[in-house]
């Protein structure tokens, strides 16, 4: 039934993903807290976005990190991996079109 078992996650991609949500949260609580109180800037506004994508970059490390050591010991996360296409258009009954190979 399952096609792949995923033991590890690269780390590098799960902090980026994580840093730039991080970013964009962290850049919209700056704007409201200058909006808010104008005594804190622009820079105050620009440290907090950091920080907070920072700190979500470190959560998604540490995440990662830890399924990295667990998923092995506990046999991995299965997975079954199947082309859209194919699935959505054989549950319709229609065939699947001739796709190119490269």
């Amino acid at each position: 039934m399952y096609n792949y078992i995923l033991t590890r996650i690269a780390y590098f991609p799960i902090f980026l993903i994580f840093f730039v949500s991080g970013l964009c949260t962290g850049s919209v609580i700056g704007l409201i807290f200058i909006l808010m109180d104008h005594s804190i800037g622009i820079l105050g506004g620009a440290f907090l976005a950091l920080l907070s994508g920072l700190l979500c970059g470190l959560l998604g490390l540490t995440c990662t990190a830890v399924f990295n050591i667990l998923a092995p010991t506990l046999g991995g996360l299965p997975l079954k991996i199947q082309s859209c296409l194919t699935t959505s258009l054989n549950n319709e009954g229609i065939d699947p079109p001739d796709l190119p190979s490269y």
